[in-house]
């Protein structure tokens, strides 16, 4: 038998928090692109130490393309932060969006089945 290196229990784990945003534009945003402006301005808003400090976390499978949804993971401390931080992105490749907030659930699960219809 292999020595692995053990898991922790649950309650040693983080917590974390799914927001589920859509996007609103004329135009169909790439996730790439999404991506790249999103890091910037919460960079630019909240800071390198306090993107660090959310844990924030693009869910790039979870992206859809026909409805404009995504999914991004934090923790539940930094949950306001990370919306503000968001909401504030007005353009995405010099294409006019607005970034609305869904919801904010405690599983993927529940995004899913939520936001998603699936």
């Amino acid at each position: 038998m292999r020595d692995r290196p053990k898991t922790l229990p649950l309650s040693y784990r983080e917590k974390k928090r799914y927001i589920t945003f859509e996007i609103l534009s004329d135009n169909k945003i790439e996730i790439e692109e999404l991506i790249k402006s999103v890091w910037s301005q919460t960079i630019n808003f909240i800071g390198v130490l306090g993107v660090a400090r959310t844990n924030l976390k693009f869910l790039n499978d979870i992206y859809d393309e026909r409805k404009q949804r995504f999914v991004v993971r934090c923790s539940p401390k930094d949950v306001e932060f990370v919306r503000l931080a968001l909401a504030l992105v007005s353009e995405i490749n010099e294409k006019r969006v607005v970034l609305r907030s869904l919801g904010v659930t405690g599983t993927l699960k529940s995004a899913k089945i939520k936001y998603f219809g699936s």
